[in-house]
């Protein structure tokens, strides 16, 4: 039991304690190897997000320069090639302010709108993509709670929920087939303690 809620990322580890609590023929050797694990890989993931934190500072006080930089300062475009057939520029010419750079008609043969730069498009969807995604996905989760708290029978809720995704891991990246990759279906912490709490009598966590 314990290696599939491993596995899945069923429960917290703390909500695993609370739940042997009741069981009176349980003890916590039964599950010292699985929360040692679990704090250990909590422990790799705060440090993880810690870099990131730093990471996205530096990075947001970068694009704050920029931003400041643009509008304040005059901007040098520099290129000598065209960034999409890599000839020298020659007139008439586009310039984009992330110094990209393309003979008018490279960009008229290539470009799906006349207002974005062709090569940063890309990224720039996919930035917005997840944007919206996470957008949506929250608007989700405070509906299912708020159907959650209401309902009479908890699980009904949550299997339906399951089956809309709503617990679906939101993805940031992809891999080098440009597919995306998606997590398993998890329940946050809040999630997880409404489902122990709650009075449905079909709750097999209530003793």
């Amino acid at each position: 039991v314990n290696a599939d809620i491993d596995r899945h990322n069923l429960l917290a580890p703390l909500l695993v304690l609370q739940t042997l609590a009741h069981n009176s023929t349980a003890t916590l050797s039964v599950v010292k190897d699985y929360i040692v694990k679990r704090l250990q890989q909590e422990d790799d993931q705060i440090a993880q997000d810690e870099r990131l934190i730093r990471q996205y500072r530096e990075e947001t006080e970068k694009m704050r320069t920029q931003i400041k930089d643009l509008k304040t300062s005059a901007i040098v475009f520099q290129s000598a090639k065209c960034s999409l057939c890599s000839r020298p520029l020659e007139l008439p010419v586009i310039h984009f302010f992330c110094q990209h750079s393309f003979h008018t008609v490279c960009f008229e043969g290539y470009a799906e709108k006349d207002e974005e730069c062709p090569i940063c498009a890309p990224e720039n969807r996919k930035v917005l993509d997840i944007i919206r995604a996470q957008e949506e996905m929250k608007d989700l989760h405070d509906q299912f709670h708020n159907q959650l708290e209401r309902a009479n029978d908890g699980f009904s809720v949550v299997a339906d929920y399951f089956g809309r995704g709503v617990f679906n891991k939101v993805t940031i990246v992809t891999d080098q087939t440009g597919k995306r990759t998606k997590g398993l279906p998890t329940m946050d912490e809040q999630t997880q303690r409404n489902l122990l709490m709650s009075k449905s009598p079909g709750n097999p966590f209530l003793t």
